[in-house]
């Protein structure tokens, strides 16, 4: 009996510590939602590329309409809100699709040469599908046009992954995210078993093709060309692995909260074994800002805050979701990156120092930037993971 007592006291005792660290982490979080608020209104006043639009529209989604996200409850329904601020982006990515099926593509000289960036967007189209019943087929028509092309269209290398370019077969850590979770999500809408094994198949024959052993673990190379069989970029990019992380991270969810969730197992296990592997290696170069740097090897090396909150909304994810594999290690590193990250916010609400999107010099992830949409998408992120892990 006296066990007993002393149990459930050190339960009791444990509990209320829990509440009072999360209670003090949600007035903490409400206290920085001005910072939110101005990242937020920066990214959507700096959008221009595909790649940009698909990004800004999936940090929009975690943001502001939570519960439509792959991190929501009951993401592949419709609950009877109106997702509006995804669906305003994910409308102008339809408006500017091109006659192939790629999203966001009608812009300056129209097409970016990239064949998986477009659908980045993908998944917030194929919401509006399901959430706006006055325009289903727009929706699902533009949805299925981007996936055809994925499917059917696009570069495949010689092991059969989808290529990264459209001139070109290339691997490159970017891609991850861009195309496998659209692939992932629209299985689990349409609960097709075969396009979730895809989406975990292309994200295995991408780490396959990018995998190195780094300084600080296995990372992944930038970019490699199955034409040549050579690197064009082997440096260990902090914004390439977060990309990984990212893009995996979505599909090891999807593929969980659908009923192929128990026959699939495996596969949600090697995804989140190859997330923590990301996560490992990164945050064992996180310097003494509190920040990873731009480059571990292969490129300058300067403290990347972009990089830096999108690992560390993949540890709050990883860490609320698969708490067994994703200890409170992972969340105490990304609270000193996010106390980082948002200690350096800019009084116009600018992520600093990021490196520079600009495509002029190539490559222009060698120097740092002003101003880049995917590092405020990155920062939402962070900041809605957090919030979510808090359940703030």
């Amino acid at each position: 009996m006296r066990q007993t007592r002393l149990a459930v006291c050190v339960w009791s005792f444990l509990c209320l510590g829990a509440y009072a660290a999360h209670s003090s982490d949600a007035s903490l979080y409400q206290s920085k939602l001005w910072v939110a608020g101005n990242i937020r209104s920066v990214m959507l006043a700096s959008i221009r590329t595909s790649w940009e639009q698909g990004t800004a529209v999936g940090a929009i989604l975690e943001f502001d309409d939570p519960e439509y996200s792959v991190f929501g409850s009951s993401p592949f329904v419709s609950d009877g809100k109106f997702p509006l601020s995804t669906l305003q982006l994910a409308y102008s990515a339809v408006v500017r699709q091109s006659p192939d099926g790629r999203l966001s593509q009608e812009i300056g000289d129209a097409l970016d040469g990239a064949a998986l960036d477009g659908a980045s967007a993908g998944s917030a189209v194929l919401l509006g599908s399901f959430t706006d019943a006055s325009r289903h087929n727009y929706w699902l028509d533009a949805a299925n046009a981007q996936l055809n092309f994925l499917l059917n269209v696009a570069p495949r290398t010689s092991t059969g992954a989808i290529s990264h370019r459209i001139d070109s077969r290339q691997y490159w850590a970017d891609g991850v995210y861009m195309g496998f979770p659209f692939i992932a999500y629209f299985g689990a809408v349409t609960n097709n078993a075969t396009l979730l094994q895809i989406a975990y198949d292309q994200c295995r024959l991408y780490r396959d093709a990018l995998i190195l052993d780094g300084p600080t673990g296995k990372l992944w190379g930038h970019i490699y060309s199955d034409d040549t069989k050579a690197w064009i970029d082997e440096g260990i990019w902090g914004t390439g692995n977060a990309w990984a992380a990212l893009g995996m991270l979505r599909v090891a969810v999807t593929i969980h909260k659908t009923e192929h969730s128990s026959d699939m197992a495996p596969q949600i296990a090697n995804l989140t074994s190859w997330i923590k592997e990301i996560l490992d290696g990164e945050f064992a170069s996180l310097g003494s800002d509190d920040l990873v740097p731009n480059y571990i090897i292969g490129g300058p090396s300067f403290p990347d805050a972009a990089s830096s909150a999108a690992l560390a909304s993949v540890a709050y994810r990883a860490a609320h979701l698969f708490p067994r594999k994703f200890h409170r290690n992972y969340t105490h590193v990304a609270a000193k990156i996010r106390d980082a990250v948002v200690g350096n916010v800019t009084n116009l609400g600018t992520l600093q120092p990021i490196t520079d999107p600009l495509p002029d010099p190539f490559p222009y992830w060698n120097q740092t930037g002003l101003l880049s949409t995917e590092s405020q998408a990155f920062g939402l992120m962070m900041l809605s993971a957090w919030r979510d892990w808090i359940d703030a």
